[in-house]
């Protein structure tokens, strides 16, 4: 069993890297509309961001998630309370 604060720190990381890539990829798309790297370039580099979330999720955040389920991010559009997930009390 990995160290909850260990867990917590590498599940960090992972969003945070996760949200950083996903941004790379949304100005590559953006140069891509302006003409400044081909559809090929934007597309490959798309790609690779793609491969590297894959294996952030599946090879790092989703066993620390098996092992700590309460360190899952909250969806912020839902209206199902805490209290509605886990069932009364």
């Amino acid at each position: 069993m990995l160290y909850r604060e260990a867990a917590v720190r590498i599940s960090q990381t992972v969003l945070l890297l996760s949200r950083e890539l996903s941004v790379s990829a949304d100005q590559m798309f953006e140069y891509q509309q302006e003409g400044k790297v081909t559809e090929e370039q934007a597309a490959t580099h798309m790609h690779k961001v793609q491969v590297v979330l894959d294996v952030l999720f599946t090879e790092i955040l989703d066993p620390i998630m098996t092992e700590h389920p309460d360190l899952l991010p909250g969806c912020c559009c839902s209206d199902v309370s805490e209290t509605d997930r886990n069932g009364p009390s």
